[in-house]
């Protein structure tokens, strides 16, 4: 028996090259017009300030940007910049945004979306976020994917009832969001599997970005007012110290400005208030977490992540980068923790029909709770 838990929910370029003819940019409407609004307006030392303090990794993504006396400018390639080619040019201005709550409207017109991370159910051992360990002479077996469903299904409720229109880009266990089961895909493209990669490696690395991307255009179809994507955390040690930590936008490392439709959301975030929105709502998420699950922030460095705040660090994920509008990606709980298998094996509660750990409530409450402060307005400062 075991855990399974593989490091990396950061699905690189290098991981999945074979597999990028499937999602071309031209699939995703990429336009950099969409920022004509914007020209300018912002000031030359708020973009400086805000790539650094969110943005940047990597000194090689400076390979596709420069910021000169006018303009923020973006090139397709070194080369392009080397030559001084411009693909797009976005003139400053003075305005230096504050970090102030960006909502004030009443409940009943907020719209959430809530995506519950994974699969679980019978896909948990392919994408390898499952739990099977022993401890004080019990057999503790879950997954991640049906903590995450059982998560955003209480969460739901809670919205709905102070009357918030909520979106879950999934509602069943062992079920993504891509229309094509995995095995008829895999049919499809007998040149990944003929290689001998293992299935795991096809499921996680192709087919679970496929559905990546499926989520987050059905959440900026969806148009929420933001975003929480729900994940449970497990670490690679026999013995594990339990924490939570919360990602946002931002953080783009070498390589991860190559395609058009990454410089897009690179200067989506510089523009919108979106990173400075996920930020001040992190901070309430994480101090929710702290207060109802009685287990403190990660407070270390973390590879390919720049640390915003304590247990808060930005991150160029997958959906952290394609979903439009504030977004949290929750990372709570260290799943082989040894007081956490125990909690989070149990089946004292019910939900949908599904047994449900009295921890999940807990979570879901947190949730719930940071989301209802970070609504009610609380006073703002700039300066922050």
């Amino acid at each position: 028996m075991g855990f399974k838990w593989r490091a990396g929910y950061h699905f690189t370029r290098k991981a999945i090259g074979a597999f990028l003819f499937l999602v071309s940019t031209s699939c995703y409407g990429i336009d950099f017009e969409d920022f004509a609004p914007f020209q300018g307006k912002l000031s030359k030392e708020y973009v400086r300030e805000k790539i650094a303090k969110f943005l940047q990794y990597s000194p090689e993504i400076q390979h596709y940007f420069s910021i000169e006396e006018e303009a923020l400018a973006l090139f397709a390639s070194p080369e392009a910049k080397k030559e001084g080619v411009s693909e797009y040019r976005l003139a400053f201005g003075v305005e230096v945004p504050g970090s102030c709550i960006g909502f004030h409207k009443p409940l009943q017109e907020m719209k959430i979306a809530i995506d519950p991370g994974h699969f679980g159910g019978e896909w948990a051992q392919l994408e390898e976020r499952y739990i099977d360990l022993e401890y004080q002479g019990k057999r503790c077996v879950f997954d991640e994917g049906t903590l995450t469903l059982l998560t955003a299904l209480l969460l739901k409720e809670k919205l709905e009832k102070v009357g918030i229109t909520v979106l879950l880009t999934r509602t069943e266990k062992g079920k993504g969001v891509y229309p094509e089961n995995f095995f008829d895909w895999l049919k499809k493209h007998p040149e990944l599997w003929k290689k001998g990669v293992s299935l795991s490696s096809l499921f996680r690395g192709h087919y679970n970005r496929l559905d990546l991307r499926q989520r987050a255009e059905m959440i900026n179809a969806f148009k929420p007012d933001l975003t929480f994507v729900v994940h449970y955390n497990a670490v690679d040690d026999e013995k594990p110290k339990n924490f939570n930590l919360v990602f946002i936008p931002g953080a783009f490392c070498d390589k991860e400005l190559e395609a058009a439709e990454d410089r897009y959301h690179f200067l989506r975030l510089i523009c919108t208030q979106d990173l400075e929105q996920s930020s001040q709502l992190a901070e309430h998420l994480i101090g929710e977490f702290s207060k109802h699950l009685e287990v403190f922030p990660f407070n270390a460095s973390l590879a390919n992540s720049l640390k915003s705040g304590k247990g808060i660090y930005c991150r160029n994920l997958c959906l952290t980068r394609l979903i439009h509008g504030p977004v949290c990606y929750g990372e709570t709980l260290v799943q082989n923790h040894q007081e956490e298998l125990l909690k989070l094996s149990q089946a004292d509660g019910v939900v949908e029909g599904m047994p449900c750990p009295q921890r999940v409530f807990e979570v879901a409450q947190a949730y719930y709770e940071a989301l209802m402060t970070y609504l009610g307005g609380e006073p703002c400062n700039p300066s922050r």
